[in-house]
């Protein structure tokens, strides 16, 4: 079971620079970047990034023949 985590956070317009203080502090939910994944979507993520440098080193190889 995932647990909600909050964070306290703070407008920009309502901090004061000067002091160091926020006027109105707030809680809000911790951004998840990236977000979490399970084996089989990172394996499947993996598997195009794979693909995707393969077909570019295949790309290369070719031009590398094709000039010689």
């Amino acid at each position: 079971m995932d647990e909600q985590v909050l964070v306290l956070n703070c407008k920009v317009s309502d901090f004061d620079a000067s002091t160091g203080q926020c006027a109105h502090p707030f809680y809000s939910v911790a951004s998840s970047f990236p977000p979490p994944l399970d084996a089989g979507e990172g394996l499947g993520i993996s598997a195009v990034i794979v693909g995707a440098w393969a077909i570019g080193f295949m790309v290369r190889q070719g031009r590398r023949i094709s000039q010689s």
